[in-house]
């Protein structure tokens, strides 16, 4: 799967912002599974501004932080205390994620206590949390991602996983199937997959060849390519079994017998391209094992 990001929309304005910013960045990294995003940190031959909404488009968490930017005088009420205007537009970005393309993106909003309501906020239920000064951002945050530790993509998720087989010759025989689903509210028409696995994995059947095997740079390693030419475009909220594979861990054993244990350790890893991005997905032999115990399918 693609990581996980949080969207930190935080002022930089004034050193103290910008502190803060790098400060719940950090937080995030540390109290959740999940990358932070903060245009502070951001170091791109990509426009800042592609890179901001690019990030909002692939989020899993949205932590926005208004300061105030001064007073407004309105014709229609009292002066107010304006924020970023930066703020409100990622602020009416992720409304749009939720309310239009319908995707579940959960939010964390802190407001200085001297901003007014405006713009599209004076329509959300958003809730924010007053604030006097940053330290009291970072005093209330912690609790509050504690329900963020294992967010994922709601969108596109490829994964791979392990089901049993009929034994041949007496050998343990498993499946490996990797698996795109798709999550969005959008059809997805083109899609490129590729599976890597290691060799030793498939000595079980020396010298078969799979219609989808490529050439591999790695001699000890083997490749698989899939896409939408295979079976055809995923629909909303569907998934794809996009391969199976047979493997048998006792052929490897023997492959690799100069190296006990290595065969639990060994990567399998599938990559896929949908819409300009990268997904992914690598796990060990023992990972897949303790999943498929998991699942009771062993």
């Amino acid at each position: 799967m693609s990581k996980s990001t949080i969207f930190i929309s935080c002022g930089q304005f004034t050193d103290a912002e910008k502190k803060l910013g790098m400060a719940i960045a950090k937080m995030v990294k540390t109290l959740t599974s999940c990358e932070p995003f903060y245009a502070q940190d951001v170091q791109d031959l990509n426009g800042l501004d592609t890179n901001i909404l690019e990030a909002l488009r692939g989020c899993v968490g949205f932590i926005t932080v208004m300061h105030a930017r001064g007073a407004i005088k309105r014709p229609d009420g009292p002066p107010i205390n304006r924020a970023s205007v930066w703020i409100e537009q990622e602020i009416a970005i992720a409304t749009y994620i939720r309310r239009v393309e319908k995707r579940a993106l959960p939010i964390i909003a802190f407001k200085h206590e001297s901003v007014g309501l405006e713009g599209i906020r004076s329509l959300l239920q958003l809730n924010p949390i007053d604030f006097v000064d940053e330290t009291d951002v970072l005093a209330a945050l912690p609790a509050l991602l504690g329900n963020w530790k294992t967010l994922q993509p709601s969108g596109i998720d490829l994964m791979l996983q392990s089901v049993k087989s009929q034994p041949a010759q007496g050998h343990v025989i498993r499946n490996l199937e990797v698996i795109l689903k798709n999550g969005t509210a959008e059809r997805i028409p083109d899609y490129d997959c590729v599976l890597e696995l290691p060799a030793s994995l498939l000595k079980h059947w020396e010298g078969a060849r799979n219609a989808l095997e490529v050439k591999s740079a790695d001699s000890s390693r083997r490749k698989f390519r899939m896409d939408e030419k295979q079976h055809g475009p995923l629909q909303p909220r569907d998934s794809r079994k996009l391969m199976t594979i047979a493997y048998c861990t006792r052929c490897a054993d023997e492959a690799e017998a100069l190296n006990p244990g290595l065969v639990a350790s060994l990567v399998i890893g599938v990559t896929a391209w949908i819409g300009g991005r990268e997904y992914e997905d690598r796990k060990t032999i023992v990972e897949l094992a303790r999943e498929a115990e998991k699942r009771g399918d062993t």
